[in-house]
């Protein structure tokens, strides 16, 4: 899934690459496996936890890692080549002001890919993947892009590799080469997420605890019928 994104934003030798909501590094390594030079690649993500077995990786020593929100990027506008994203933009309280900072620290005519699973089809599925998490459609990811900036915007759907049947979406937009000022984000951009006091937290909590209780116990009988198996390779 990965590769196919890459190959989507064209990500090569030579160019300077970030990697948001990076993880542990294992969209950068793939990044790396194209030529891009370590000190040319650099990695932000919200968690230490994660950040410091990124930092691990000897192939990644001369990268850069950044602890940050990625929702206000601590960049200088137009630092980078390509900005690129797997399985983060839908944990964005609010993706698009997130993309329009990618946008914004892009340079002019560069690229900003993201990818990420989209809703299961099955309605049992659909409602216990979204328990978790949030699953975007195809709408969603393409109306991000719109309203944040990007043009030419490409898309692609690819198989997840434990589920051949089950899609993830690959989505690269362009920054215009005319587009010369896109303001930077505050803090003050992020709306409140209106999360709850304390006595809201208690009342709900009953009720989430069995929400999960229930997900986890049907995912547990319908998630392996959802795995195809692979045939082993002759020979």
């Amino acid at each position: 899934m990965r590769e196919a994104g890459l190959d989507l934003a064209g990500v090569s030798a030579g160019m300077d690459v970030l990697d948001v909501g990076a993880g542990t590094g294992t969209l950068s390594m793939q990044v790396l496996g194209r030529g891009v030079e370590a000190r040319r690649l650099t990695l932000i993500d919200q968690s230490e936890g994660m950040l410091s077995k990124a930092r691990a990786k000897p192939e990644l020593a001369d990268s850069t890692l950044v602890l940050a929100d990625a929702h206000v990027l601590p960049f200088e506008s137009e630092s980078f080549d390509r900005v690129v994203s797997s399985g983060s933009i839908y944990y964005f309280p609010q993706p698009i002001v997130a993309i329009r900072e990618q946008m914004r620290v892009v340079r002019r005519g560069g690229v900003v890919l993201a990818m990420g699973s989209l809703q299961p089809k099955p309605r049992l599925l659909r409602l216990l993947a979204t328990t978790f998490n949030r699953f975007p459609t195809e709408d969603d990811y393409r109306s991000w892009f719109v309203q944040a900036g990007l043009t030419d915007i490409k898309a692609i759907r690819v198989s997840n590799p434990w589920n051949s049947e089950q899609y993830a979406m690959a989505i690269c937009g362009t920054r215009p080469a005319q587009l010369c000022h896109v303001p930077a984000a505050k803090p003050t951009d992020i709306s409140p997420t209106g999360q709850p006091g304390l006595a809201g937290k208690l009342f709900y909590l009953p009720m989430r605890v069995l929400r999960f209780s229930v997900a986890m116990g049907a995912f547990a009988v319908l998630g392996p019928l959802q795995v195809r198996a692979v045939p082993p390779e002759p020979g």
